[in-house]
């Protein structure tokens, strides 16, 4: 496997199989990955007294609008935890795979963009969701269209037998929006 640098994933944008969009290669594209921007829509859990059930899902929690909410901006209280999506969506072939990694920027205020979603597989089709926490001790103020975070792109040695699929099971296929969970489907 290898690492896709910018001429690469620049060569693949335009004449490849890779697809995302909107893009901006200009203000995008940095040597070896591709950053992505804050979306306008995020998700919020409301407090609940019980514990979430994995077998049953999720139903309670609210969807808002960035440009909607507070003049389009998301301030992140510490300890928050929310799901927000990407402006771009994406179309991986399957003879590539993402890597999803947050900005040091934003790191170093204490945001995460994802706890454990970071592998974007290949034949992966839609929008990104993050999954943002702050754990700085101080609240954060977050922007629709922002450099949020960036994609590192990975050639396989082959093409990929079973990629991501709606046909393989896959739930998140061609998700679009701020997706929640789909654990209790796997108890299905």
């Amino acid at each position: 496997m290898t690492v896709l640098a910018d001429q690469d994933i620049g060569r693949e944008l335009a004449y490849g199989d890779l697809d995302v969009s909107p893009v901006d290669l200009d203000e995008q594209l940095q040597p070896n990955s591709l950053d992505i921007r804050l979306g306008t829509h995020f998700s919020q859990f409301y407090e609940r007294p019980t514990p979430i059930d994995s077998m049953e899902g999720l139903e309670e929690t609210a969807t808002f609008d960035f440009s909607k909410e507070n003049g389009g901006v998301v301030t992140m209280e510490s300890g928050d935890f929310l799901l927000a999506d990407t402006m771009e969506s994406f179309d991986i072939p399957d003879y590539l795979y993402g890597q999803l990694h947050g900005r040091s920027s934003l790191g170093r205020l204490g945001i995460q963009i994802h706890s454990t979603a970071g592998l974007l597989d290949c034949g992966f089709k839609g929008d990104i969701v993050l999954e943002l926490s702050n754990v700085s001790p101080r609240s954060v103020n977050l922007y629709p269209g922002m450099r949020i975070g960036q994609v590192v792109f990975h050639r396989l040695e082959s093409r990929a037998n079973n990629p991501y699929s709606e046909e393989n099971g896959n739930k998140y296929q061609e998700q679009e929006g701020v997706v929640h969970s789909r654990i209790e489907e796997d108890f299905q």
